[in-house]
């Protein structure tokens, strides 16, 4: 006897049907948020590998066999994302263009 629980998988074309309900108004100042947004990320980065490794590693010595410059590259987004979406809700790109994406 086969029974229904909350886990099962959706109907068949329901992740299909969902895509034809987004509206395409917005896309262009979404994207323009998420321009922003990565735009932000790229100046913190450079000023936290700044900070971190100095001017001279950064512009004579670049070893991409150090694992500080991968964990300083994935925690600085992760840490912009997940900070702004945990306390704010949204990002600083959402959050300048709000008022258009509504």
């Amino acid at each position: 006897m086969k029974m229904n629980s909350p886990i099962s998988p959706p109907a068949r074309g329901y992740f299909l049907s969902r895509l034809g309900n987004i509206p395409s108004s917005n896309m262009g100042m979404r994207l323009l948020a998420v321009a922003f947004d990565w735009l932000l990320i790229s100046l913190l980065l450079t000023l936290v590998l700044l900070l971190t490794f100095g001017q001279t590693w950064l512009l004579y010595q670049v070893s991409y066999a150090d694992s500080a410059l991968y964990l300083v590259v994935v925690a600085v987004p992760l840490a912009y994302f997940g900070g702004f979406w945990g306390l704010l809700g949204a990002t600083p790109g959402k959050l300048l263009l709000s008022p258009w994406l509504e």
